[in-house]
């Protein structure tokens, strides 16, 4: 882990999902925005937590399975929300890149609890073109066409 790593809370709007999250989110955090449907439509800002097994804890519910969540297309990815207050707080899943199959976790910077010490404004961010299934072409430096800043 980073020197810059601290641990983080979060949680959905009426706080019945809780999370904390050990990360860096020095102002060179790389960020993503999608501009697919589910992507656009939640406004996700993901921030990938590359070793979730340790670094991201869900505090309420404690279990996984009681967090509802949402698939779609190639329902590879799960994307979990509150069924309360409809906030989507985290999703995990798997891509295949070049013929290699890709594990991914984010939470949605987004729901990170304020006065931590984050400018998510501050972000680099880079940008997906889910909305077309433009994988292959990586990370933009813009939005592609239909998504948001």
């Amino acid at each position: 882990m980073s020197s810059q790593t601290k641990t983080y809370t979060g949680g959905c709007h009426c706080g019945a999902i809780r999370y904390s999250v050990d990360l860096d989110l020095s102002p060179e955090t790389n960020a993503s925005k999608c501009n697919c449907s589910m992507c656009l439509k939640t406004n996700r800002l993901s921030v990938q937590v590359p070793h979730p097994d340790s670094q991201f804890k869900l505090l309420s519910p404690t279990a996984l399975s009681s967090v509802p969540e949402y698939q779609f297309g190639s329902k590879a990815q799960h994307y979990h929300f509150c069924d309360k207050c409809g906030i989507h707080v985290f999703a995990y899943g798997s891509y295949v890149w070049e013929g290699q199959e890709v594990k991914n976790w984010s939470i949605n910077a987004v729901t990170l609890d304020p006065d931590q010490g984050v400018d998510l404004r501050a972000f680099k961010m880079g940008y997906w073109d889910g909305k077309e299934g433009n994988w292959e072409a990586g990370m933009g430096e813009k939005p592609y066409p239909g998504g948001s800043y």
